[in-house]
């Protein structure tokens, strides 16, 4: 689509510049893969394969580890793109005076003119911007499957569990799938678009398997805890906030408060019985008859 966006804003020059910021799309993505792979590999688990298809990337890996393993595996992907940038920018700094506009991505992708002979050096600011677009929208969008959203979901699995966290985890994926899917929509962008079905649809099979008790069967809560994945650590006390506080001083006021109550109408029965014993039932006014009945209905659970 890029390529073709090209052919009618530029001509054949601005489509091969294009279709070369695509290849290094495709580029970028197997480093990315490797980068998942590699992390995979330094916790103890396994990498098998790596599979580019029109959304990105995927690297099919796997280990037993804790999800702060996992936390790590999902970020290795996004950090790969900072040694290319730091190439792309240092390749910059070489060949012509440096400008912050090479790191921000709504400028110009190609500001060098006339483009056929700068179209190497436009190639490495594409190239370079491209980084940190993979970078930023990989690491920073909380949304599964995307490695953001991986890193949010172990996080609130090592918080919450594994039921709680996948119900949570679906809270910021479906807006965000819907903003994608919007904006895709608008820029008459199709993979964008795809990206955020993709997106909703991961979203709708956590819910569905969770609402069905069997979140188990996800890959990625298949070897999450129900609850804490280290309940024997020794864990500091954590400080109650002030709200919690307050109201756990209301309960112990109204709780001592309670009992002096306790207390006290006990002691009046007391002196009432010992009226009774002393002068008759008969001696007694209306008001301490109320105070026995009332006695003898809190007694008997009334």
């Amino acid at each position: 689509m890029y390529i073709l966006r090209g052919q009618l804003e530029g001509g054949p020059l601005l489509m091969g510049f294009y279709a070369a910021l695509m290849a290094g799309l495709l580029l970028t993505t197997l480093v990315h893969e490797f980068g998942h792979c590699f992390a995979a590999r330094s916790v103890g688990g396994h990498a098998e394969e790596i599979l580019l298809w029109p959304l990105g990337g995927l690297a099919y890996v796997g280990h037993g580890g804790a999800p702060k393993d996992d936390i790590k595996v999902a970020m290795w992907g996004p950090l790969m793109h900072l040694p290319l940038a730091g190439i792309c920018a240092g390749i910059l700094a070489l060949r012509t005076p440096w400008e912050w506009s090479f790191l921000n991505v709504f400028e110009s992708w190609y500001p060098f003119f006339p483009l056929q002979q700068h179209f190497w050096l436009n190639m490495t600011v594409g190239f370079l911007k491209l980084q940190i677009v993979l970078f930023l929208f990989n690491l920073f969008v909380p949304a599964y499957p995307m490695d953001g959203g991986r890193i949010l979901t172990n996080f609130l699995l090592i918080r919450y569990g594994r039921n709680r966290a996948a119900v949570a985890t679906t809270f910021f994926s479906i807006p965000i799938g819907i903003a994608i899917l919007i904006w895709g929509f608008l820029q008459r962008d199709f993979m964008f678009g795809l990206l955020g079905i993709w997106i909703l649809y991961e979203a709708w099979q956590i819910r569905r398997l969770a609402a069905m008790g069997e979140i188990d069967a996800h890959p990625m809560f298949a070897a999450a805890p129900e609850f804490d994945y280290m309940p024997d650590r020794d864990r500091p006390e954590k400080r109650k906030g002030w709200f919690a506080r307050w109201r756990e001083n209301r309960a112990r006021k109204a709780m001592a408060r309670e009992s002096e109550k306790v207390v006290e109408e006990r002691e009046k029965v007391d002196a009432i019985l010992d009226k009774v014993s002393r002068e008759g039932i008969g001696s007694l006014s209306a008001a301490e008859k109320k105070i026995l009945d009332d006695a003898s209905r809190r007694s008997r659970g009334e």
